[in-house]
């Protein structure tokens, strides 16, 4: 549950994201779970994912790499309410998990 929840706080936080507007819902869900699954150290995008989702690790690399950036760039005031909301112990306090290393995710996302 609480890799899900990870996903869906990925999902809240690119709804202001000006890049990630004009993904597909369900490819931008799908990377937040891929990115959601790396940073837990859960594996990559297994067949049955890419059965179900239709998306392969190549189609979701590169909104996993936006979605990545922009969880690096400095907190903004807008996503403060999405941010406390995902600090809190009912949400696993998923906002305060540090970010997955860069080489990691890289390598998850070759594979």
């Amino acid at each position: 549950m609480d890799t899900l929840t990870l996903a869906r706080f990925f999902c809240e936080m690119s709804l202001m994201e000006m890049d990630l507007v004009e993904e597909r819902g369900s490819l931008l869900a799908s990377a937040c779970l891929l990115l959601a699954l790396i940073s837990k150290d859960l594996g990559g995008w297994c067949p049955t994912l890419q059965f179900h989702s239709g998306y392969r690790t190549s189609d979701l690399a590169p909104v996993v790499r936006k979605l990545y950036e922009m969880l690096l760039a400095p907190a903004d005031d807008k996503l403060r309410a999405i941010r406390n909301k995902y600090s809190h112990k009912v949400f696993f306090e998923v906002a305060s998990l540090p970010l997955v290393d860069a080489d990691i995710l890289e390598k998850a996302l070759s594979q």
